[in-house]
């Protein structure tokens, strides 16, 4: 019960400088005045990001008791972006230093190793005896900790505080990310629930803690809240006029209880909700109520004049459409001609998904014939890949869909024609829809794939891959004396760290079809150091513009967190490297993503770059991150944040946020070009 303890103990009402803050939080006057002066221009501050950049373990945990505060707290931050249980026990040695700012980095640190080793000195370090509140800071990142690696009992013990006052934002906050962690790990109990649906209902519980505790009801996988839960979840939602962030995870939320309550607040707000954000997540909560019903309830959305809303409309049916509308859907293309391309791409997809060659042909063809025309007349690539996604819907398309997509100049189109045919493979039905001609089917696909990873396309090699592997093919029966040497060939071909993510692809049908364990993720070497030339002018008023066709995007960079992706983006953006790129990737409601050379998602250059974790959080929108295919695969492709992203704090690299221009962040579509990228000194 010491957890408890050391909680309950706490209950102090100072409202400090908020620790999860939008920028990277200033090193307090008296910590300062200890020495910790992160000056990047200083010699041994670099060579400890270095040695964080290099992996060197050893020589991090030989600074972790230097006599200057500022080597000892970076080289136990640095232990956030190396996650070696071997550290546990000297990074939790500072879990007492008398600095601060070096016991935050510490518990910081011991949470993202994650291990159960962890748990008990983070709960020792724990400062309960703090009247004037001085440690608020500390306390609220050891709550988060604890819920990285923390046992159910001290989750419990977590969940039945009772004294916590509105005015301890910090311990608030730090609690709701406590059992937000506990929640992605599906370490789930019904008080650590209650309490959640408590906060989100209290309005004068601060909203940051308030949207923690909103993403928790929403994302945690077993939380299905009752029809007395939703009431109170319905209430939050309401009293969360002024706070978009907390009402989005609630209609989410929402829409994981299938009782009455839940379903009388999404319908009554669907309509007057003006955040779009929020609208579309209030549109995919409403899949799992009545089908008639919510049907009139979105279709009036699908001509919505924001395309992101739009889009959610019509993709709402290709999940969730019944097959007596399969001929309703694409109608609504043709009363509207003149709705954005993605929209009616995605109509004509639901209904090729649900009409039936038997028992309606000729409206079947005919929407085929309409995403094949929409294919050809489409000059942006994305809608292509599209419509070869909605043809795929049908397996009987897969040679067109070989024919054309291979073919096709663009790599996404490539990509997605062959993320089409493995998803024709992957069919649960595949044999009762191919019939007698399933064996014909099957040994298409089989070549199509392999003359997709003979021909060292690396994004159709990723997805070939996984569809040699489709378990109801069962290729590994299929004789094909040939087939382990074009598999070796190709990877050889395949150049690290460039290709890593085709490489681990291959690689794992290799084994498949070797009959060998799955292989480990390879070793790669450290091979882009941290630059530090391309640093020297930059400082703390500078600011980087991307232009694009709708406007341009202001950014202000994190140095601090992550000197590395900060430095090769200025490189990158000096060189002219982004010039015409397009933003190839974009989720609603949850990223923009930007920078990759072959337009796919799947291209690289000749180099990685390490993650670089630090003390920030996707706690927002406009968070500027580094995307990746894993830790330390980090090249030149980027994404921004539409909204707060918990889920992805501590994965990715954080080094920037959007100062202005997120109005244009949203207008970002698929196929929209970066027409530069300029720095500001």
């Amino acid at each position: 019960m010491r957890l408890f303890f050391w909680l309950r103990c706490f209950c102090g009402s100072l409202v400090c400088t908020l620790l999860f803050a939008c920028t990277p939080p200033e090193l307090s006057e008296k910590n300062a005045a200890a020495g910790i002066n992160l000056d990047l221009q200083n010699p041994l501050v670099r060579k400890l990001y270095d040695f964080r950049d290099e992996r060197k373990v050893d020589s991090l945990l030989n600074y972790l008791d230097d006599a200057d505060p500022t080597l000892r707290y970076l080289a136990a931050l640095s232990f956030a972006s190396i996650p070696d249980s071997g550290a546990i026990s000297q990074v939790a040695g500072l879990l007492g230093d008398e600095v601060e700012d070096v016991r935050i980095a510490a518990a910081f640190a011991l949470g993202q190793i994650g291990k159960a080793a962890c748990e008990k000195p983070l709960i020792d370090a724990f400062m309960a005896d703090d009247p004037m509140s001085e440690h608020q800071r500390f306390n609220a990142i050891v709550l988060e900790a604890v819920g990285k690696c923390g046992s159910l009992a001290s989750l419990r013990n977590i969940a039945t505080v009772t004294t916590y006052k509105p005015a301890d934002t910090l311990l608030l906050e730090g609690q709701c990310r406590a059992v937000y962690r506990y929640g992605l790990r599906d370490s789930i109990l019904p008080v650590a629930t209650q309490l959640m649906i408590s906060y989100v209902a209290n309005e004068r519980i601060p909203v940051p803690a308030r949207v923690m505790a909103a993403h928790y009801l929403a994302r945690s996988k077993n939380v299905r809240p009752d029809s007395a839960q939703a009431k109170e979840i319905a209430a939050g939602f309401v009293r969360a006029r002024n706070s978009p962030e907390v009402r989005m995870a609630l209609a989410t939320a929402l829409g994981k209880s299938q009782t009455e309550p839940a379903f009388a607040m999404l319908s009554k707000v669907i309509t007057s909700e003006q955040d779009w954000r929020v609208k579309c997540n209030i549109i995919n909560a409403l899949s799992i109520f009545e089908y008639d019903t919510v049907r009139a309830l979105v279709t009036p959305f699908i001509t919505h004049k924001n395309q992101h809303i739009s889009l959610a409309a019509a993709e709402f049916f290709i999940r969730n459409g019944q097959v007596k509308d399969g001929d309703y859907y694409w109608r609504i293309t043709r009363d509207h001609p003149d709705m954005p391309m993605a929209t009616q791409i995605a109509l004509f997809r639901a209904s090729n998904k649900l009409l039936s060659v038997r028992n309606q042909p000729e409206s079947k063809f005919y929407v085929i014939d309409r995403i094949k025309a929409l294919y050809q007349q489409a000059g942006n690539p994305y809608d292509r890949a599209a419509c070869l996604h909605a043809l795929a819907e049908f397996g009987w398309n897969y040679r067109w869909i070989h024919d054309k997509g291979y073919t096709d100049p663009h790599p996404a189109v490539k990509t997605a024609a062959t993320e089409a045919l493995k998803s024709i493979a992957e069919l649960s039905n595949f044999y009762s829809i191919f019939g007698e001609n399933a064996r014909t089917v099957r040994r298409d696909l089989y070549y199509y794939f392999r003359e997709a990873i003979a021909g060292g396309d690396v994004g159709m090699i990723v997805a070939s891959s996984e569809g040699l592997q489709a378990e109801a093919l069962n290729y590994k029966s299929y004789r094909d004396t040939a087939r382990i040497g074009i598999l070796k060939e190709s990877l050889a071909k395949l150049k690290l760290p460039r290709d890593v993510e085709a490489y681990m692809a291959l690689d794992k049908t290799l084994a498949f079809f070797e009959e060998r364990p799955a292989p480990l993720k390879p070793v790669i070497p450290n091979n882009h150091p941290i630059d530090w030339e391309e640093m020297k002018k930059f400082s703390a008023r500078s600011t980087v513009t991307i232009a694009t066709g709708k406007g341009p995007i202001v950014l202000e960079l994190y140095p601090l967190w992550a000197p590395g992706s900060v430095a090769n983006l200025l490189r990158l953006a000096n060189s002219g490297f982004f010039n015409g790129k397009n933003f190839h990737r974009v989720v609603s409601n949850h990223v923009i993503q930007g920078g990759c050379p072959r337009g796919d998602g799947y291209g690289a250059l000749d180099y990685s770059i390490r993650t670089e974790i630090g003390l920030v959080w996707f706690d927002g929108a406009g968070y500027f991150g580094m995307a990746s295919a894993g830790p330390d695969t980090e090249g030149t492709q980027f994404f921004i944040t539409h909204s707060a992203r918990p889920h992805l704090d501590g994965k990715f690299t954080i080094f920037g946020k959007v100062r202005s221009g997120m109005e244009v962040v949203d207008q970002i579509r698929p196929g929209d070009q970066i027409t530069g990228v300029t720095v500001q000194y």
